[in-house]
């Protein structure tokens, strides 16, 4: 980001969301909750990751273009 350039909606978001835990949906197909670790302008990771099953997995990286929706939990 420039300098004095103004951060977009969901880099803002994120970022008060980071190390919380999260909901999101991927190609309206799969949700999953977990704790946002990381992003930045292609990718979202979580860690401590439980799907709608109950599967679990340890992370899960998810392309921002696939997301349909996120939501603090």
């Amino acid at each position: 980001m420039r300098m004095g350039e103004k951060p977009y909606l969901l880099d803002r978001t994120l970022e008060t969301w980071k190390g919380r835990r999260v909901a999101l949906a991927v190609s309206n197909e799969h949700s999953f909750t977990g704790i946002l670790d990381e992003f930045d302008e292609e990718v979202i990771l979580l860690k401590d990751v439980v799907d709608i099953a109950g599967n679990r997995a340890r992370a899960l990286l998810v392309k921002i273009d696939d997301l349909n929706w996120i939501m603090l939990l």
